[in-house]
């Protein structure tokens, strides 16, 4: 793919998310609401940062994380999404969703062990645990956003190959995959400084910016290597079929 052809591609996908944005708010705003509620379930059952936490967000919050991807994923690809196709996604891709969760989540419970082992022994055999838990962290949580709206589209990448492209286009685009996770920082932000019902207006764009992010990234590529057809990575729709 030429660089001119390339840099017409991302612009194309980006103006397809920007102008379907607004038509597909209320699809938007269940979404949203749906895993801001799943966030604050897991906070009243696992109040600080208990080594729980990661898994049990994996498990409430992915599934409804994985149909929000796959929302944006529908704006991106049709110009539109609606309630009902949100509603379907997350009955294809709930458990997919709550399994790339898990991925992150391990690695991240295992950190939280080991810092509290830490803390409270002193000991120095767990630093090598920590240190390794920590890379890990470190790795899987920013892959995750580029890992569900790229699996919910392409239903037959998964495992490894999903990781590993998920990987490879945070590492051509590195800047642009870090707006999302910065957008949603402020938001938590704003929730601790201000009020939590901040949230949900932090939440929907964060999802729509590592959408974007994803597909402006993905276009850039050979169309092969994207799993794109202009616009259509595997003809999903509104999120294929998790």
């Amino acid at each position: 793919m030429s660089a001119g052809a390339a840099a017409r591609a991302e612009h194309e996908a980006l103006v397809r998310t920007l102008r379907g944005a607004w038509p597909s708010l209320p699809a938007l705003a269940v979404a949203t609401a749906a895993v801001c509620a799943a966030a604050a379930a897991v906070l009243v059952l696992t109040p600080g940062p208990s080594p729980l936490a990661p898994p049990l967000a994996a498990l409430l919050v992915g599934p409804f994380a994985a149909a929000l991807a796959a929302t944006v994923n529908g704006i991106t690809f049709e110009g539109e999404a609606t309630v009902r196709q949100w509603a379907a996604a997350l009955r294809r891709s709930g458990a997919f969703g709550a399994r790339q969760a898990l991925v992150a989540a391990a690695p991240a419970a295992v950190l939280l062990v080991c810092l509290q082992i830490r803390q409270q022994t002193g000991a120095a055999w767990v630093v090598p645990s920590l240190a390794t838990s920590c890379a890990l962290t470190a790795v899987a949580l920013p892959a995750l956003p580029v890992v569900l709206p790229l699996g919910t589209a392409r239903p037959g990448l998964r495992g490894t190959a999903l990781w590993t492209t998920a990987l490879h286009l945070v590492s051509r685009a590195p800047v642009r995959f870090l707006a999302a996770p910065a957008l949603a920082a402020l938001g938590l932000w704003s929730c601790v400084t201000w009020t939590a019902s901040l949230l949900p207006l932090a939440v929907g764009p964060a999802a729509l910016v590592a959408g974007a992010a994803v597909w402006t990234t993905a276009a850039g590529v050979a169309p092969a290597a994207a799993g794109a057809r202009h616009g259509k990575p595997g003809g999903s729709g509104a999120g294929g079929r998790g």
